[in-house]
């Protein structure tokens, strides 16, 4: 598999006048080591992920894998064109949205198709497929209905969605998407993360994906990295990041009735092999109930029949894991303390 991105040693300082982790002398100034010494490798058709809390460096990475900032050290490969030397190739090949602009990249006092026009024709897209593309992807993303009117005029989700569109214009094979879902209504979202899966699954798109919606990037994302003060604290799929800070091994049961909630936990409790129950959430007809055990695949069989003896219905018996946003705190906490 040929490589998309790779990066090295990337690294950006930026001016600082209070002191601060990471701080270094430049003359007389202070500076921040905002993106410090990063090297990552993006697979070609790959979803990556970008997880990480505000100021943890993920849109300054972003921004110079897109040449909109130059790296204090380091470089960066993108489709094989180095953002040093070869930016205009770098550009030619990447659809870049910044969603925390709400529009900022689009002429306010153009109408949306004038800014897909003109974006077309800076991107040098002849003009019948620009026409036919850009019609195609108005009608997707529902815009028929203001696409002439001025963009300063939009709802920030319109802005989003025109956006999506003048970045997928020139059909690049790499698209780095910044918080793309930000502004969007809930089921205008959930179409355009679909959206992107098809252009991930069935277009082979390299997709770099920023956002703060947990559930988002573990529903679109195959690969994961975590990133804060500058640096990658993990990077690996959602199921090995939720698995590495796993502490205690622990099965989830759904219960449909239990008559006596004191009883239910000391019958648990007195299953071999079960430590103790730690959760119980009545949530009528459920009950939910998660046990820490000594070993989870020996734990399992043995409730199923134990349980199904005393007469309660199971309607959920399975391992439990840490959710990808609990998996996200433990590895910022642990790594600060």
């Amino acid at each position: 598999m040929e490589t998309a991105i790779l990066t090295q040693e990337l690294t950006k300082r930026f001016p600082q006048k209070v002191k601060g982790e990471k701080e270094v002398t430049r003359g007389k100034k202070k500076v921040k080591t905002v993106v410090d010494h990063i090297t990552i490798k993006v697979p070609e058709g790959q979803f990556f992920g970008l997880l990480g809390p505000n100021g943890a460096g993920k849109t300054t990475l972003t921004k110079m894998l897109v040449t909109l900032l130059l790296p204090d050290e380091g470089t960066a490969l993108v489709n094989g064109y180095d953002i040093l030397k070869e930016p205009g190739k770098v550009r030619g090949s990447l659809g870049h949205l910044h969603g925390e602009t709400g529009g900022r990249s689009l002429y306010w006092r153009l109408s949306g198709r004038d800014n897909l026009t003109l974006f077309a024709a800076l991107q040098e897209v002849s003009k019948d497929i620009a026409e036919t593309r850009i019609e195609a992807l108005i009608s997707y993303f529902e815009l028929e209905k203001i696409i002439d009117k001025e963009v300063r005029k939009y709802s920030t989700g319109e802005k989003v969605r025109t956006m999506l569109v003048r970045t997928l214009l020139h059909n690049p094979p790499i698209l780095i998407l910044d918080e793309p879902t930000i502004g969007l209504d809930a089921a205008t979202a959930v179409e355009t993360r679909k959206f992107f899966t098809v252009l991930n699954q069935e277009l082979k798109k390299t997709i770099v994906f920023t956002s703060h919606v947990m559930s988002e990037v573990e529903e679109l994302c195959e690969r994961i990295a975590i990133m804060d003060k500058g640096r990658i604290l993990a990077d690996t799929n959602p199921r090995s990041l939720r698995v590495l800070v796993k502490e205690e091994q622990k099965i989830l049961i759904h219960i449909l009735k239990p008559a006596d909630k004191k009883v239910l936990i000391k019958y648990i409790e007195d299953i071999e092999g079960i430590k103790e129950v730690v959760k119980f959430i009545e949530k009528s007809p459920i009950t939910e109930i998660s046990a820490v055990v000594e070993d989870e695949l020996k734990a399992l069989p043995i409730l199923a029949s134990k349980l199904g003896e005393a007469g309660y219905k199971i309607t959920r018996l399975e391992v439990e894991e840490p959710t990808l946003e609990e998996a996200f705190i433990k590895l910022v906490t642990k790594k600060r303390e």
